[in-house]
């Protein structure tokens, strides 16, 4: 047994260590990009929580197996991640995506309203799943700790428990504005806590296995002879609809829990690291369930109670006399508690921070500065998700097991699946379909399953409103016959995709969204520039100095003024109009789109697409241009279309969509050899160049010795004509001298 102030020494330690490995890291981020692999894979280890390190075991104790349904639709949706994950980081790499929000808002017109929806449904759901982390270290710490129960110790340890996984979360999580960039110190964290809580798992499950029984046969045979049944799936009664239910939880969970998703998805540094982070995830579920049953089952062999079933893990060390081993458990357990929090804190604080907070904004003028302290925001809201989260735990009336609160959790969570996958695979589904169908299914939640958790025993529960059983949560359409799960999933997920689909195919869209959908379904196409000028043959007559004075003004609201500059800049020199004094209609639209494209990454892509059409401003001429342009289009396709039934017009479009994409590829590999020729003249004016001054070079050396040959002869003339001078003078002095002979 160790003291409360123990405990809080030891997680104080274990995190200084964590924080210091996290610095390290940060600034080591060369010598880690070999190993981003490894640490990318690992870290997805934060999909087993504390229900899967201490709640797996407690469902084995009453339900044997049947909690590898779980693990089962994990294993079925990681083998498909080549298709699913796939798309979801095409998608992030093209759109600066930084959540499950700005994704599913992406996808239907960047719709502030389903961001919002969005961003709301991660939080009721996270808030149980954050709560049964606190839940799991409540429990631990009272197991391992000397204070007796009831006697305000458990406040204690909940508050204390929360400060610390808040303190983790804004030291690792919520550091910087812009969650795009990678976070490799939150990385190595995460990666280094699963690595802790896989060994602990399996150390101290062989140590029970193998040292305090002799192996799996021993403690099944004991289990037999003790008429103590662990072998089966659960019950028989209800047991089809729960192992379907833990399925689809299992399926849907390892990538669209908000956590999941910006491992998986957001911190995905390479589309070939996909297939390869599945097979670290597939070996690491698989040894973190191996001693799920035999623990669960030595468990019950040395009389844990069933409401203490879900910390047989620590209590059969502890009651065998293993303090070391019962303290590593704890850190273990802790390990996979602040993970999950760390990383869903994270994701749902940007998510209300950019879809809820950042949209009130910019609605009141009064509010506006708050645009310049979303990181303090985010801190905020982190504060009160986790404060929430310890008071539903504290609120919560009766006894459930962790797996309970987790399921709870995860079919909220769910109700953004229909939207979501819809999204991706459907082209017809609308932004209509996805508001109502989304708000539907969390209605449906809340009646369904939370209600049972927050008012056990009550009349409604059974009777139902005004008498009417069929309406009872119990007995919702006469569902009462299957379990809890499995009746509030039924009713939720499946009334929520059945509109879904109704909706999306009674109603059409407006022409601006099928534009934006189509623009959206084609990013999965062949061609991945998208920063590429297109051709236009409009006249350039739009003054760049203008719009890059806008468009500064317009990043400077969120980003710093040098940050600001340095993105325009970049993005002039992308579109290659840096040297331009004026620009044409297309060019402009592709600046803007670039600007939203990369404010994105700070303030979401909803958020960034409301910022543009707010802020940014269009003359008559350039309004006209536009229309104009679009007017045409569609005109032409129209005629094109004319007398043609639904069903071939989705066909020609889906022919246009895929003429388009070969003729982007064309251009994409003209622009290619047109670079390879560029880089080819270059050289060759560089060769010209060098000839040139080779050339130079030997002509100020000829001209050189010419002269030096010059002056040479012209030193030896000087020379001759003196001895001539002097010949002509001796001549005429001997002459002289005959003249005067004769002459006497």
């Amino acid at each position: 047994m160790f003291s409360l102030l123990s405990v809080f020494c030891v997680i104080v330690v274990y995190m200084a260590m964590l924080f210091a490995l996290a610095t390290r890291a940060e600034h080591r981020q060369s010598q880690l990009q070999p190993y981003y692999i490894w640490i990318y894979g690992l870290s997805l280890g934060v999909y087993h929580t504390s229900w899967g390190f201490y709640g797996n075991i407690g469902d084995a104790a009453s339900n044997g197996f049947q909690f590898l349904a779980l693990d089962i639709g994990a294993y079925c949706c990681v083998a498909l991640w080549w298709i699913l994950l796939k798309r979801m980081v095409q998608i992030k790499e093209a759109l600066h995506i930084t959540s499950l929000a700005d994704l599913i808002a992406a996808r239907y017109s960047s719709s502030r309203i389903i961001a919002a929806l969005v961003a709301v449904i991660c939080v009721l759901g996270s808030i149980p799943y954050i709560g049964l982390q606190i839940k799991a270290v409540m429990e631990s710490v009272s197991v391992i700790s000397a204070e007796p129960a009831g006697n305000g110790s458990d406040e204690l340890i909940g508050i204390g428990s929360s400060a610390v996984l808040l303190l983790f979360t804004i030291l690792y999580g919520i550091r910087r504005l812009d969650p795009t960039e990678h976070h490799y110190g939150m990385l190595v964290v995460l990666a280094l806590e699963c690595m802790i809580k896989l060994l602990v798992i399996i150390g101290v499950g062989a140590f029970i296995t193998f040292g305090l029984y002799d192996g799996f046969g021993d403690i099944f045979q004991r289990l037999e002879q003790s008429d103590q049944q662990i072998f089966g799936l659960g019950p028989e009664t209800r047991r089809t609809s729960s192992l379907i239910s833990l399925f689809v939880i299992g399926f849907f969970a390892v990538i669209m829990l908000p956590r999941q998703f910006h491992i998986a998805v957001v911190e995905n540094n390479a589309q070939s690291h996909i297939r390869p982070a599945a097979i670290i995830l597939c070996l690491y579920m698989f040894l973190f369930s191996v001693f799920a049953v035999p623990v669960a089952g030595a468990g019950l062999l040395q009389g844990v109670a069933p409401e203490q079933a879900d910390m047989t893990l620590l209590i059969v060390p502890m009651q065998n006399g293993y303090p070391i081993l019962t303290l590593l458990t704890f850190i273990g357990g802790f390990a996979a508690a602040s993970g999950m929090v760390i990383i869903t804190t994270t994701t749902v604080a940007t998510m209300v921070s950019n879809h809820l907070i950042l949209p009130v904004a910019e609605h009141y003028p009064a509010l506006s500065r708050i645009r310049g302290y979303l990181l303090p925001a985010r801190r905020i809201v982190a504060l009160l998700v986790i404060g929430s989260a310890y008071l539903f735990i504290a609120g919560l009336k009766g006894s459930f097991l962790l797996v309970g609160i987790g399921t709870l959790a995860i079919t909220a969570l769910l109700q953004i699946v229909p939207a979501m996958f819809g999204g991706l695979f459907w082209q017809r589904g609308n932004t209509r379909a996805a508001l109502i169908s989304m708000l539907s299914g969390m209605l449906i939640w809340l009646y369904v399953l939370l209600l049972p958790f927050l008012i056990p025993g009550s009349a409604i529960l059974t009777e139902g409103p005004f008498g009417q059983i069929w309406l009872s949560p119990n007995h919702f359409f006469g569902l009462g016959d299957i379990g809890l799960t499995a009746r509030g999933m039924l009713a939720s997920l499946g009334i929520n995709t059945l509109l879904y689909i109704a909706i999306s195919l009674l109603s059409q869209p407006e022409p601006e969204e099928q534009t934006l959908t189509a623009k959206f379904m084609g990013i999965f196409g062949a061609t991945p520039a998208m920063r590429q000028v297109r051709p236009t043959g409009l006249d350039d007559y739009i003054s760049l100095q203008a719009k890059h004075t806008e468009a500064l003004q317009l990043l400077s609201r969120y980003l710093r003024r040098g940050k600001a500059q340095n993105v325009l800049e970049l993005i002039e020199e992308d579109l290659h109009i840096r040297n331009k004094k004026e620009i044409n209609i297309i060019e402009l639209v592709e600046y803007h789109r670039m600007i939203e494209s990369e404010l994105a990454g700070s303030i979401g892509a909803a958020s960034s697409h409301n910022a543009i059409k707010t802020h940014v401003q269009y003359s008559n001429r350039e309004s006209n241009e536009m229309q104009a342009i679009f007017h045409h289009i569609s005109s032409e396709l129209q005629a094109a279309e004319g007398g043609k039934s639904s069903a071939e017009k989705d066909k020609t479009i889906d022919v246009l969509h895929t003429q388009i994409a070969e003729l982007e590829k064309t251009i994409s590999q003209q622009q290619s050899q047109i670079e390879q020729l560029q880089n080819r003249l270059d050289q060759r004016y560089q060769e010209i160049h060098d000839f040139r001054l080779q050339a130079q070079k030997f002509k100020a050396e000829l001209d050189q010795h010419l002269c030096a040959s010059d002056t040479q002869q012209l030193a030896e003339l000087e020379q001759e004509n003196n001895q001539l001078k002097r010949m002509y003078a001796e001549l005429c002095l001997l002459q002289e001298q005959n003249r005067n002979q004769n002459t006497s």
